[in-house]
């Protein structure tokens, strides 16, 4: 038997083969590239949930004898700073831990409620279709038309920044692409067999979504929901850059950045740790969600499956 034949083979097998979390694991600890993305949003999680026992100094503590000092230096009364401080005499390594909790909050509620919204209405309206499909849709495209940025510019200008006004104005630009993905899932799952076989049963139309064909479109759906928490990490780092989203004195990374803009020639360090913090966890979330889309898709994972 060729190489192909044998490949072919172990594809048909492992859409047969129940993937369990164990194989998962053993998966994801072959995998290098996902591992070490995974290992850095785990310890991003832990620093963001014990901000307050791993960060050394008060994040808005000022103090400006120690202004402008650069990484690995001690203050005037001993203190360590371990990636410098701005030009207000603020621990850098600390604003950066507290900037984590609010910037990557942002991007997980957002991306929560976007994604809760446009499921359920994607959801809803491939298995329902008619006229509600259509209504649905049209708004999909209507919403999907209008530039998201500067949507959520003229938004925050006239209701004001902030971290509730930055997750209700995701929220709202983002359910669209859940929408759409959704409502295709289910136009596919819509004339599968266990549907027929629940309709059958008289099961609700409302359990059938959300109890028969949501379980078996979740994977596209999290790869999804993973790369939308990057985007709007990126985009609350944007909007905050240019003072339309979390204010002062609450640190994030996008209003650290901005107010290091000043002093970047004299001191690399301000923009420097909070760009690199950007950086890494939008990687790290892009290379998570390509692994998962990979391991959960029934053509590909059988090289993880036949591989354990």
């Amino acid at each position: 038997m060729d190489t192909n034949s044998i490949e072919l083979e172990a594809r048909k097998d492992a859409r047969d083969v129940r993937v369990t979390g164990s194989d998962y694991l053993r998966a994801i600890l072959k995998d290098r590239v996902a591992l070490a993305a995974s290992i850095f949003l785990v310890i991003l999680v832990v620093f963001t949930l014990g901000a307050e026992f791993f960060a050394p100094h008060r994040p808005m503590g000022l103090n400006l004898r120690d202004g402008l000092l650069p990484p690995f230096s001690s203050g005037s009364k001993g203190e360590f700073y371990l990636l410098g401080t701005d030009e207000l005499g603020r621990d850098i390594f600390s604003r950066l831990i507290y900037g984590a909790r609010v910037s990557v909050s942002v991007g997980l509620i957002g991306a929560g409620l976007s994604c809760l919204l446009g499921v359920t209405m994607g959801l809803t309206a491939g298995y329902r279709g008619g006229l509600y499909e259509d209504i649905v849709m049209r708004l999909v495209d209507g919403m999907l038309s209008l530039p998201s940025l500067l949507v959520a510019l003229f938004v925050l200008f006239v209701l004001g920044g902030g971290f509730v006004n930055l997750i209700l104005v995701f929220s709202v630009l983002h359910w669209m692409v859940f929408a759409r993905m959704a409502r295709g899932l289910a136009l596919d799952a819509r004339t599968a067999t266990y549907v027929q076989a629940a309709k059958s049963l008289g099961t609700t139309e409302i359990r059938i979504v959300f109890y028969h064909i949501l379980p078996n479109v979740a994977a596209p759906i999290i790869v999804l929901l993973t790369l939308e928490i990057a985007i709007l990490i990126l985009s609350e780092a944007s909007l905050s850059f240019l003072g339309f989203g979390v204010q002062p004195p609450d640190p994030s990374w996008g209003l650290m950045i901005a107010d290091g803009r000043e002093h970047i020639r004299s001191a690399w360090w301000l923009v420097t740790f909070p760009g690199l913090a950007i950086f890494l966890t939008a990687l790290s979330l892009n290379l998570l969600a390509n692994w998962v889309r990979a391991v959960t898709d029934p053509v590909q994972r059988w090289r993880w499956i036949t591989a354990s």
